[in-house]
């Protein structure tokens, strides 16, 4: 184990990958003052300045010694032993801008200023979010990274590149396309992509505002503020600059272009023949020899044929076509595995581009773009590339006449792990469901959260706990139980590590939801009245023992963490624990959103919460003897 009682597996791009902040956990104090926050960022870059690690670290909170912020330190102190390609960097702090969020948090944004010979000079900033301890210090207990990082790499390409000649550093073919690229600037806004088949190379085209960035964390219902179109090699446009999205040329059939506009789909071939008009919901390309792909429009199938023509309306059921996917259940990934290369028109952004086919992002089982290495570039970062994206079926559906009302709905359940190259740590680890619905005759993609971490970072499965089990409740809501990680620090200093996790579905407007969100850990206790079904499971715990984190056990739940859920429903309604250890376990657990402050609560109990609290205690009198002292609050 690391230095949790989880593995850390957090990015070099401090959350580049998530987005916004990493969590640092601690206690709640005085209202911090604007004077003492500007003083405090004065004195943490006079630190920077001299370089002293060891102080640095000591404006985190104890314990906080974590991967993600030494990363984020090392790139403050920007040392190198190469003064070729050394660079500047600053912290404005005189110009942050300081804002308090709630009497208890400020937020201080910090200009950063990147600057090297022969560069231009950058700007970036730093979001902390800073808190005052009992002790009248302060700590930093939040950090946004995102674009300070992004930007951090990008100089630090630049600053390696410029020790190198283009020809070193860019393929003749890469050479040619930025040459050809700016030949195409007077007809479009941007050039974004281009792409290298068969000796041929076409581009991306973009009219409007392109903001890579925020291409693929946007909702998919958001209005686009551009088109995009593709050009071929003798700059002819093929594919008109009209759409949402233009996919990976050859990614679901070979020679022709997938596109989306509106939430519709079609094809393009590379000569600007529409070869199946773009009206459609879902392609699903199959292993068939008759028929390429099952396609939907609205609630109505239809085949389409080898000779990629359109059948009449068709008796089409999901639960058949998805055994036949073209993408086989288990897979790895290493590059576009369609051939070709697909690089940025960028010197600074040097991934090699693969966009899936759109059932593949429909379901989840890659989502958006990925990037792997580009064989193309030399000398340079791939900071967001992967070495290896794997997907593995660990549950698939059973074949089954899917007739009678109570087998609608069938799961399959994987689990994806994509190493990166470079900076990042090892690997990212999530867990996709898909579901097919029998009755309604649609297939989902729903991403399950398993890590249910407050802390930065996130954990990595022991392999001791494998549940999936998905559980009916009415004709649209669904039960998930799944093994999560976590790090639930329980009474007895122990850390509940792995344990099952239930997540409430709603299928609804041909979308899954989760519902009824809380920010208990056990949130059955909150709408359900419990049985054996919600404690039966995977449990494993970790203890600090000589300075490691240590198994304690793994298997049937145990006391400890029933006194946890007990007190957990006291902690929502802001309940005043005798105990002030159960007080300082839920200040951190449920950060910034719980408050000693109700010596009773009784009256905001619900019927469910008093049913669960005398179930649990019924369950208590059964298991071994607890100590006076650590027994749960009433």
């Amino acid at each position: 184990m690391k230095t949790k009682p989880i593995l850390i597996i957090t990015v070099t791009v401090v959350v580049l990958a998530i987005g916004g902040y990493f969590l640092l956990k601690g206690k709640s104090a005085s209202s911090p003052k604007q004077e003492d926050i500007t003083q405090f960022l004065k004195s943490f870059n006079q630190q920077l300045i001299k370089g002293n690690r060891d102080s640095l670290l000591s404006y985190f909170p104890d314990k906080q010694n974590s991967e993600p912020i030494n990363r984020l330190i090392t790139a403050l102190l920007n040392k190198t032993e190469d003064p070729e390609t050394s660079f500047k960097l600053e912290l404005n702090v005189d110009q942050s801008t300081i804002s308090f969020t709630n009497p208890e948090l400020a937020v201080a944004v910090v200009p950063v200023t990147f600057s090297g010979d022969h560069l231009s000079n950058r700007l970036s900033s730093l979001t902390f979010a800073i808190e005052k301890e009992e002790n009248n210090r302060y700590k930093i207990y939040q950090v946004d990274g995102t674009s300070f990082m992004t930007d951090y790499i990008a100089y630090k390409s630049s600053a390696w590149q410029k020790n190198y000649s283009d020809k070193e550093i860019y393929s003749p073919v890469t050479l040619k396309a930025f040459a050809d690229a700016n030949n195409l600037k007077t007809k479009y806004d941007s050039i974004i992509w281009f792409s290298h088949i068969k000796a041929q190379t076409y581009f991306y085209v973009v009219k409007g505002k392109w903001d890579f960035s925020e291409q693929f964390q946007q909702e998919k219902d958001t209005a686009k503020t551009y088109k995009m179109g593709l050009v071929s090699p003798d700059y002819k446009e093929i594919i008109p600059a009209e759409y949402d999205l233009v996919y990976t040329i050859g990614g679901t059939f070979p020679n022709l272009v997938e596109v989306e506009k509106d939430h519709k789909r079609g094809f393009y071939d590379l000569s600007g023949k529409v070869v199946l008009p773009v009206e459609y919901d879902q392609i699903f390309p199959l292993n068939d020899a008759e028929n390429v792909a099952a396609i939907r429009k609205g609630d109505d199938y239809f085949w389409l044929k080898s000779d990629y023509t359109v059948s009449e309306k068709a008796d089409i059921h999901v639960k058949d076509i998805f055994g036949k996917l073209k993408q086989p259940a288990s897979f790895t990934l290493k590059q576009s595995p369609v051939g070709g290369i697909t690089e940025f028109n960028s010197r600074e952004q040097h991934g090699a581009i693969y966009i899936p086919p759109s059932y593949l992002d429909d379901l989840n089982l890659i989502c958006g773009i990925k990037q792997f290495k580009n064989p193309l570039r030399n000398h340079v970062y791939f900071e967001e590339s992967s070495s290896q994206y794997i997907v593995k079926a660990k549950a698939l559906p059973v074949n089954s006449s899917a007739t009678s009302s109570d087998n609608w709905i069938q799961s399959a359940y994987y689990s994806i792990r994509d190493y990166f190259i470079g900076g990042r740590s090892e690997f990212y680890d999530s867990n996709n469901m898909v579901l097919i619905d029998n009755k309604n005759n649609k297939l989902y993609g729903y991403r399950i959260d398993t890590d249910i971490n407050t802390e930065e970072g996130g954990g990595e499965f022991s392999g001791r706990c494998n549940e999936f089990n998905i559980n009916v409740l009415s004709d649209s809501l669904l039960e998930v139980k799944v093994t999560s990680v976590g790090s639930i620090e329980l009474y007895n200093n122990t850390y509940l590590n792995e344990l099952p996790v239930f997540h409430l579905l709603k299928i609804q407007n041909g979308k899954v939801e989760e519902t009824r969100n809380t920010k208990r850990v056990f949130a059955f206790t909150k709408f359900r009245k419990m049985d054996n079904h919600f404690i039966d499971g995977c449990y494993v715990c970790y203890k600090m023992i000589d300075g490691r984190y240590e198994m304690t056990s793994s298997g049937a739940i145990s006391p400890e963490v029933l006194r946890y859920m007990k007190n957990e429903i006291y902690a929502d309604y802001n309940y005043r624990f005798k105990d002030k250890r159960w007080t300082e376990m839920f200040e951190q657990q449920f950060y910034g959103h719980y408050k000693s402050e109700n010596l009773s609560v009784q009256d905001s109990l619900t019927e469910i919460d008093k049913y669960n609290i005398q179930w649990i205690d019924q369950k208590l009198k059964g298991l071994p003897a607890i100590k006076p002292n650590v027994l749960a609050a009433k």
